[in-house]
């Protein structure tokens, strides 16, 4: 052919000649017969979006042999086609690969970057502070001395460190320490251990000191460079025994 009409004429005029249906149509090209009843009446209003129709006369020229441009513009003339932009595209296959974001790249690394930076951060002033004390080492301990010099360590300087309600200053490393005054004889100096982080929790831990204390007994000796204190012992003759003379 040579000369185009309407598709409606071209599609009877080929499918004539080579005895050929709607129905064996839609069998050879695998399109639905609704679509090939519609393009036949020339129903644009029945057909699917645009890149479809496009894909069916493709096939429907391979098999009518007619060429497959001037049909498809002869489709674009009667059906009076005008680029719709977005609207006049393929459906979304969810099978599809999904196209390439930069943007959400961008803001997925910045995310992943500010947490990085931040967890390490806000584990400073939530969650629970922990502590360790050295000194003394045990939750009971004894000692003769009168002064006794207490130290520690706590995971966190930020944690703000108490004894006895005390507040204790701590060393950039997380280490304190601190003399005190046994002043009670026996195992009744207590010393608690708060700890407290920010936006988190407490803990306390409590150590007693056992001041064991021993009173020095001292002798008093009367020396009176006057007298002295003597012992005599008589012979019986004596008028008396025994004479102590001072």
């Amino acid at each position: 052919m040579t000369e185009f009409k309407t598709i409606k004429e071209i599609l009877k005029e080929e499918m004539r000649a080579k005895g050929i249906n709607t129905q064996k149509l839609s069998e050879l090209t695998g399109i639905a017969p609704r679509y090939i009843k519609a393009l036949m009446d020339n129903d644009i209003s029945q057909m699917p979006p645009s890149p479809y129709v496009k894909g069916y006369l493709e096939n429907i020229s391979k098999i009518l042999e007619i060429d497959f441009e001037p049909l498809w513009q002869e489709y674009k003339k009667e059906s009076e086609l005008k680029t719709s932009g977005a609207k006049d595209t393929l459906p979304l296959n969810r099978y599809a690969p999904k196209s390439f974001n930069k943007k959400t790249l961008f803001i997925t690394i910045f995310v992943l970057i500010i947490l990085v930076i931040l967890i390490p951060k806000i584990s400073n002033f939530i969650g629970k502070p922990s502590i360790e004390i050295t000194s003394p080492p045990s939750d009971q301990f004894h000692t003769s001395q009168d002064t006794f010099v207490i130290e520690g360590k706590i995971d966190n300087p930020q944690d703000k460190l108490s004894i006895n309600s005390g507040e204790v200053v701590v060393n950039p490393d997380g280490t304190f320490k601190q003399s005190v005054v046994l002043s009670e004889p026996g195992c009744r100096n207590d010393y608690d251990f708060t700890v407290k982080r920010f936006l988190g929790s407490s803990v306390t831990i409590r150590r007693t000191i056992c001041y064991d204390f021993s009173q020095v007994n001292s002798t008093t000796t009367i020396n009176n460079p006057q007298s002295t204190t003597t012992t005599q012992f008589l012979s019986p003759s004596s008028s008396s025994s025994n004479i102590i003379k001072y």
